[in-house]
């Protein structure tokens, strides 16, 4: 346990890096005693040094992604509580981040075949999120959830404004729809945001 601490504590030095292989050594090494704090505190200073983490790290890190591990703080990071989420937390996001990554790009292999449908039915642009994906999924024989993919890829190229998935509809007289454009204060910025 000392000499794990002292690695990671060398790296409070940002001019102190290691090789890919030496970080998940230690990642590894801290996911067997769940010391989840240490983990998160090392995949940081992974990005911070632009080394970027491959799937062993992510399945090592993976193995702490339950919410009944009981989390130990043996080895203490510096500031780990101040102003961040806590590690358990952290560790869920980063896997979330992960596998969605990977099913997002998986899922973009039908853009084209989308982007096709819609521009020939343009009309179906005008539905809700939720109604365009199972319109989507149904007419492009593809995963209601791989169509979310797609939708969220498309309002981010601008393919789909905004504005066609934010009218509400609301019946003054009987057979008549009117609608009103919501106006959001924050836009989505982030791809999870979609979800």
């Amino acid at each position: 346990m000392e000499f794990l601490k002292n690695e990671i504590y060398k790296l409070y030095d940002l001019t102190n890096i290691y090789n890919l292989e030496k970080y998940n050594n230690l990642i590894i090494e801290c996911v067997k005693l769940h010391e989840m704090s240490a983990v998160v505190f090392l995949y940081d200073n992974m990005k911070y040094h632009k080394i970027s983490p491959n799937k062993l790290t992510y399945s090592f890190i993976d193995k702490l992604h339950s919410k009944t591990i009981k989390e130990n703080n043996n080895i203490h990071i510096k500031n780990q509580d101040v102003g961040k989420l806590k590690p358990r937390r952290r560790i869920h996001k980063i896997i979330k981040g992960y596998n969605y990554s990977d099913k997002y790009n998986d899922a973009l292999k039908n853009l084209d075949k989308v982007k096709k449908y819609l521009t020939d039915n343009p009309d179906v642009k005008n539905f809700g999120r939720i109604k365009l994906a199972k319109n989507i999924s149904d007419a492009c024989s593809i995963s209601f959830d791989d169509s979310r993919y797609i939708i969220t890829n498309l309002k981010k190229t601008k393919f789909l404004s905004d504005n066609e998935h934010d009218n509400t509809y609301i019946t003054l007289v009987p057979n008549e729809k009117f609608f009103i454009k919501n106006k959001k204060k924050n836009k989505q910025k982030k791809i999870d945001d979609f979800f």
